[in-house]
C-alpha cells in the first residue's frame, strides 16, 4: 500500500538523512582510499575495409571528356578483348555518370579502336543522329530532341554527339545508334517509304496493313494519342499482331526483287524498321519484354558493325545488368565474357528526375543519405573521392571483402522520383553478379536538361 500523503514530509526528511550519512561515509572512505581507476576502454582492431579499397581501388582525376587518357591508362587491362563495355547509371538525370561514360567513350574509340555507341533511344530517329555524326546534316539539337527522352536531352550528350562529329570529321569512324523500340511511328514510317521506292503498286495495300498500329503510334514529339493500342481489346490487337506479320512475310517473299531494286542493306533496315514497331506491339500484348527487345536490337546492331567491330552501350544500371529479364542478361547469354558490365554509384550530391508528387519535372532533387550496410556505405570508406573498382575474381572470404558477398541494399533511381518515400530507391543487389565493374564517387552533381527542340511535323 502506498504511504498517505500526509506522511510524506516526514518520509522525505529521513530518507534525506539516511542519505547524507552514505555520502558522508562514501566521501571519507575516497578520501581514505582515493579514487578508483577507470576501466581502460578495450583496443578494437581497425576497421580492414577502407585499407583494402585504398588499396584495390582505381582513382581518377575527373569526369569531362576533354580531359587527357593518362589517369585512365588502366581501362586497357579492364577492358581486355571485349566486344561490348556496356556503360549503366545509378540515376538518368547524374552529370557525372554521363559526362564520365563520354569520356570512356572517346578513351576505347582513340585508344582501344571501339567503332560505334548505341544509348537506350529508340532505332530509328537514332539513325538521323548517326548520319549527323558522320556527315554533318541536320541539327544537333533537333536532332537529340527527337529521340524524345528528356534524360538524353542534356549538355553532356551534346558535348559527346559534338565531339564524335568531329573525330569523324578528322577522319575517324564511330556511328550512334539506339537500340529502344517504346516509339512506333518512325519505324513505321520506313517501311512504308521502302516499300513505295521498290513496289510503288503495293504502296496502299501495306499501308493499310500497318495502320492498326499506325494510327495509335507517336507523334513528332514522341506524344501518343489516348487511348493507347496497349488499351485496345485482345483481338483487336492479335488481328494487327497478324496484320504486321503478313507485312513481314511480304518483304521476305520478295527479297531478292526488292534487293535488286534498292540494295541489301535498304532492305536489311527496312526489315529491321518492321521488327522494331513489332517488338512495340509485343510489348503491348506483353509477349515480349522491352529488354528483350532491346537486347535483339543490340545484336542486331552488333551483327551490322561485324565480328571486329566493338560497341559502348549506354543504358541505366538495371538495362545493363545481368539480372534476368535485363537487357543485361540476354547480351551475356551471347557474348559471354566478350561484354564488360560496368554500374555506377554515388553518395551525396543531386541529381535530376520528374517529381512524382507534384507531378512536374524534370526538377532537382538531393540524394537521400546512404543507407547503412549498403554498398555505397562501403564504398565511402575509401580515401578516393572517384574510383574504378573490378570486382571480378575477388575472393569475398577475407574481412576486407566480405561485404562483396551476398545481397545488400544498392541505390536505384531512373527517370522519376518521389521525395517522400526514398527508401524505395534502394534494393538488395548481389553486385559482384549483375555487374563486372563499378565507378563510385562521393558526390554528383545533376545533369543539365537543354530545352526542347522538335521540328514541326515528321
Amino acid at each position: 500500500m502506498p504511504q498517505p500523503r500526509k506522511h510524506l514530509p516526514v518520509l522525505i526528511r529521513s530518507l534525506c538523512l539516511v542519505a547524507a550519512l552514505v555520502l558522508t561515509e562514501g566521501c571519507q572512505e575516497d578520501a581514505a582510499v582515493g579514487t578508483v581507476p577507470q576501466r581502460p576502454l578495450p583496443i578494437l582492431p581497425p576497421d580492414p575495409v577502407p585499407a583494402w579499397l585504398d588499396a584495390n581501388v582505381l582513382p581518377f582525376d575527373g569526369t569531362h571528356l576533354s580531359l587527357p587518357h593518362t589517369d585512365i591508362e588502366f581501362l586497357r587491362d579492364i577492358v581486355g578483348d571485349a566486344r561490348i563495355v556496356a556503360l549503366g547509371e545509378g540515376t538518368h538525370g547524374t552529370r557525372h555518370f554521363f559526362e564520365m561514360k563520354a569520356r570512356i567513350l572517346r578513351f576505347l574509340v582513340e585508344e582501344m579502336g571501339f567503332n560505334t555507341f548505341a544509348i537506350e533511344a529508340t532505332w530509328p530517329e537514332s539513325r538521323l543522329l548517326d548520319r549527323y555524326v558522320r556527315t554533318g546534316e541536320g541539327d544537333p539539337e533537333v536532332l537529340l530532341s527527337r529521340l524524345y527522352y528528356w534524360t538524353w536531352r542534356t549538355q553532356s550528350v551534346l558535348e559527346m554527339i559534338e565531339w564524335m562529329r568531329a573525330h569523324n570529321e578528322a577522319g575517324g569512324d564511330v556511328g550512334f545508334h539506339g537500340f529502344d523500340m517504346a516509339f512506333p511511328a518512325m519505324a513505321l514510317g520506313g517501311v512504308r517509304e521502302y516499300v513505295h521506292r521498290v513496289d510503288p503498286d503495293s504502296t496502299e495495300r501495306i499501308a493499310g496493313k500497318l495502320d492498326c498500329l499506325a494510327r495509335f503510334a507517336n507523334d513528332h514529339r514522341g506524344r501518343f494519342p489516348s487511348p493507347r493500342y496497349r488499351d485496345q481489346s485482345t483481338s483487336y490487337r492479335a488481328e494487327c499482331g497478324s496484320s504486321l506479320g503478313e507485312v513481314r512475310q511480304t518483304l521476305l517473299s520478295h527479297q531478292e526483287e526488292y534487293e535488286a531494286l534498292a540494295g541489301e542493306d535498304a532492305f536489311e533496315v527496312a526489315l529491321q524498321s518492321l521488327r522494331v514497331a513489332f517488338q512495340y506491339h509485343l510489348q503491348a500484348t506483353g509477349q515480349q519484354s522491352r529488354d528483350q527487345s532491346m537486347a535483339e536490337n543490340t545484336e542486331w546492331i552488333s551483327r551490322r558493325i561485324g565480328p571486329e567491330g566493338h560497341m559502348v552501350l549506354w543504358a541505366h544500371n538495371y538495362h545493363v545488368s545481368t539480372e534476368p529479364g535485363a537487357q543485361g542478361s540476354y547480351l551475356r547469354a551471347t557474348f559471354g565474357e566478350h561484354m564488360v558490365v560496368v554500374g555506377f554509384s554515388h553518395e551525396s550530391g543531386a541529381f535530376t528526375a520528374v517529381d512524382l508528387e507534384a507531378p512536374r519535372g524534370p526538377v532537382t532533387f538531393p540524394l537521400d543519405p546512404v543507407m547503412p550496410g549498403s554498398f555505397e556505405a562501403s564504398f565511402a570508406k575509401s580515401a578516393a573521392p572517384r574510383f574504378v573498382l573490378d570486382l571480378r575474381d575477388r575472393d569475398t572470404r577475407t574481412p576486407g571483402t566480405y561485404w562483396l558477398d551476398g545481397e545488400h541494399l544498392f541505390r536505384d533511381i531512373g527517370c522519376c522520383y518521389r521525395a517522400s518515400a526514398p527508401g524505395r530507391y534502394w534494393l538488395l543487389v548481389p553486385l559482384t553478379s549483375w555487374y563486372d565493374v563499378i565507378i563510385h564517387f562521393e558526390s554528383t552533381r545533376p545533369t543539365t536538361i537543354l530545352p526542347a527542340r522538335y521540328p514541326e511535323s515528321w
